[in-house]
C-alpha cells in the first residue's frame, strides 16, 4: 500500500469513527427529545380533559361533551384521544395527524417503545360514561427526528467525503516528488546517473530533492571517474599481457629451440647412437621440448592473438573457427557479424568473449552446432552472443569458472553487461555481452554486413 494510499485510509477510518460517534450521539438526543415530547403531550391532554370536563354545569350534555372533546383532539401530533365506556369500549376515537414523511418502523422501535396510557376519570356529572383515555402517538416526532437525522447524517457524510477529497489531493500534490524520486532511484539503480527530480513541494521535500540531485551528480562523476580507471587498468592488463608475450617469445622461446638444436645436435653423435637407452632418453627429451613449444605458442596466441592486431577481428574469429573446426568435425559454427570490427576498445573484450565461450561449449556441453553473432543496434549498443546445444549448466545456481568470471569482470570494466544461462527453447547455454554505446569513432566499413557459416 503506498504512502498516499495508507494515510487517506487512516483519515477516512477517523472520519468513519466520528460519524459513527455522531450517530451515537443524535440517537440519545433523539430518544430523549421524544420521551420529552411525549411526556409533555400526556401532561397537556391530561390537563385539556381536566379543564372542559370540570367546567361543564348540569345544563351541558355528558355525550355531546365528550364527543366535542375527543374530536377537538383530532390533528394531534403526540396523542390520540379515546372515549370508552364502563365496560371498556371504545366509544369515539380521535385521529391523530399523519406525517409528511413516514420514518421505518425499525427506527420508530429503536428510538420509542410500546405507547404510554393515562386514563383519566369523569367527575359525578358524567357518571355512567366511562372515562377518557389518553394514548401517545410518537410518529410524527420520530418522523421529525428521522428527517433531521437523515438531514445532519447527510451533512456530516458530504463533509467527510469532502475532507477525504481535499486530503487525497493534497497528498498527491505534496508527495509527487518522493513518486518522481521513487522512479530516479530506480534508474540509478539500473545505471543511469544522470536521473535528477525536481525541487519542489514541501520544504523538507525541497530539502530532500536538492540532497537527492547531488547524490546523483556525486555518482555520475564517481561512475566517470571509474570508467576512466577500468580503461587504464584494461589498457595496463592489455600491455602486461603484451610485455609478457614477448618475453615468452623472445627470451623462453630462443632457449627452447637452443635445447631443441643441440638436442638434435647430440642425437647425430656416433656414442649417443650406439647406446639405445641414451637415444631414447634424448627422443623423450626432444619431444616433451617440442610441446613445450606449442603450449608456448598456445599461451602467444590466448595473451595477444596476433591476427586480430594484425588483420581485424572478423580475420581472428575466423581463425578461431577453423582452430577448433579442425578438432571437431562433426560440429556446425554458425557466425553472424554485421561490422568488421566494433573499435580497438571493444574488438579485444569481443574476441575475448568468444574465444572464451566455444572453449567453455566445446568442451563441457558436447554440442553439435555453435551460434556466435555481433552487431551494432541502432542505438549504439553492441550486442554479443555465443550459443549452443549442449548439456546446458547443470542447475540455476551453478558456479562460474575462472573463465566466465574473467569475461564478466572484462564487459562489466567496459560498462557492460553479462548474461550466461541456460536456452530459453531446447538445451544449450547462451552467452549475451552488451556493451552500451559510446562516443567513439566508427570504423569505416562498420556497417558493412559478413556472415560465415562453416560446418
Amino acid at each position: 500500500m503506498t504512502l498516499r494510499l495508507r494515510l487517506v485510509t487512516r483519515i477516512a477510518l477517523v472520519l468513519i469513527a466520528s460519524l459513527i460517534l455522531g450517530s451515537v450521539a443524535v440517537y440519545w438526543h433523539a430518544v430523549r427529545k421524544v420521551e420529552t415530547e411525549m411526556r409533555a403531550g400526556l401532561a397537556v391532554g391530561k390537563h385539556t380533559v381536566h379543564n372542559v370536563v370540570d367546567e361543564a354545569d348540569e345544563a351541558t350534555s355528558p355525550q355531546r361533551l365528550l364527543q366535542t372533546l375527543v374530536a377537538d383532539f383530532d390533528g394531534d401530533r403526540h396523542l390520540r384521544a379515546s372515549w370508552v365506556d364502563a365496560n371498556g369500549a371504545v366509544v369515539a376515537s380521535s385521529h391523530p395527524a399523519v406525517a409528511s414523511y413516514r420514518a421505518p418502523e425499525w427506527f420508530n422501535r429503536a428510538l420509542f417503545g410500546k405507547p404510554e396510557r393515562a386514563r383519566v376519570d369523569l367527575p359525578a356529572l358524567f357518571s355512567g360514561y366511562g372515562a377518557m383515555l389518553l394514548e401517545t402517538d410518537s410518529h410524527n416526532e420520530i418522523d421529525e427526528v428521522w428527517s433531521d437525522t437523515l438531514l445532519s447524517l447527510s451533512i456530516l457524510a458530504m463533509f467527510c467525503a469532502c475532507v477525504l477529497g481535499v486530503v487525497f489531493l493534497t497528498l498527491g500534490y505534496a508527495l509527487r516528488p518522493l513518486r518522481e524520486m521513487s522512479m530516479a532511484f530506480v534508474r540509478i539503480g539500473s545505471g543511469d546517473y544522470g536521473a535528477r527530480v525536481a525541487e519542489g513541494g514541501p520544504q523538507e521535500l525541497t530539502r530532500l530533492c536538492g540532497g537527492f540531485n547531488q547524490m546523483a551528480t556525486r555518482l555520475a562523476d564517481i561512475n566517470l571517474e571509474k570508467r576512466r580507471l577500468e580503461d587504464q587498468l584494461a589498457a595496463v592488463q592489455e600491455e602486461e599481457r603484451a610485455e609478457l608475450a614477448r618475453d615468452l617469445h623472445d627470451e623462453v622461446g630462443p632457449l627452447l629451440f637452443a635445447v631443441s638444436a643441440d638436442i638434435a645436435v647430440i642425437q647425430r653423435h656416433e656414442a649417443v647412437s650406439a647406446c639405445v637407452n641414451t637415444a631414447k632418453r634424448l627422443e623423450a627429451v626432444r619431444e616433451a621440448v617440442v610441446l613445450m613449444q606449442r603450449h608456448v605458442r598456445a599461451i602467444l596466441g590466448r595473451l595477444r592473438p596476433p591476427i586480430l592486431l594484425d588483420l581485424g577481428l572478423v580475420p581472428a574469429i575466423e581463425s578461431l573457427v577453423a582452430f577448433w573446426r579442425k578438432r571437431y568435425p562433426a560440429v556446425l559454427f554458425e557466425v553472424r557479424i554485421t561490422s568488421e570490427g566494433f573499435g580497438t576498445r571493444l574488438d579485444q573484450p569481443i574476441y575475448r568473449m568468444i574465444q572464451e565461450g566455444m572453449s567453455n561449449a566445446l568442451r563441457h556441453g558436447r554440442p553439435t552446432r555453435i551460434e556466435i553473432a555481433a552487431r551494432r543496434d541502432d542505438d549504439g549498443t553492441v550486442s554479443v552472443q555465443v550459443s549452443d546445444d549442449g548439456g546446458g549448466m547443470p542447475g540455476p545456481r551453478h558456479v562460474l569458472g575462472f573463465g566466465l568470471i574473467g569475461m564478466t569482470e572484462r564487459v562489466h570494466s567496459l560498462g557492460g553487461t553479462l548474461t550466461v544461462g541456460n536456452r530459453s527453447k531446447g538445451q544449450g547455454v547462451t552467452l549475451l555481452a552488451q556493451f552500451p554505446p559510446r562516443d567513439l569513432p566508427e570504423p569505416a566499413n562498420a556497417n558493412r554486413p559478413r556472415e560465415l557459416i562453416l560446418g
